[in-house]
């Protein structure tokens, strides 16, 4: 739908849902990774962080879901499927991180009293480690949108 703008001129209101919904996830998959290092790292207030990443890994994995559905719509649709390089990698990266997020955070959830018998136990780094994967993903998925973007 057109609608005129400034000057008379037209300009359309479609919002292109991946663009805007590939932020959430990222956000979130930063929010894990900082509350898991202040969860390991300073000792203090160890419990609530510890519980903020479990809630920011959820909803990174849910908020992951809608991304990379739109953005393999986007592909499909808008692109028509092309198979260049960059779109290899950013749906390789974006299926990886959505298998790495279900599998970690269905862990975390199963083993719940793993991860409070032994506060910073081997469990715990663990879990950085895929938060860390995550993370690389997500800056990984940044670097290659924004060069598809601006090219």
């Amino acid at each position: 739908m057109k609608a005129p703008g400034p000057g008379g001129v037209a300009f359309s209101y479609r919002i292109h849902w991946h663009v805007w919904l590939t932020h959430f996830p990222i956000a979130f998959f930063l929010a894990a990774f900082i509350f898991q290092i202040l969860h390991l790292f300073p000792h203090s207030l160890t419990g609530a962080f510890e519980v903020a990443t479990n809630v920011m890994l959820i909803a990174a994995t849910v908020a992951l879901i809608p991304a990379t559905w739109t953005g393999w719509f986007t592909w499909k649709r808008r692109y028509e499927g092309v198979r260049a390089t960059q779109f290899q990698r950013k749906i390789t990266i974006a299926f990886a991180m959505l298998g790495v997020s279900i599998v970690l955070t269905v862990w975390r959830i199963a083993f719940l009293p793993a991860f409070e018998d032994v506060p910073h136990g081997v469990w715990h780094w663990l879990y950085l480690t895929g938060n860390v994967v995550l993370m690389t993903g997500a800056v990984m998925e940044g670097f290659y949108g924004i060069r598809l973007t601006h090219k």
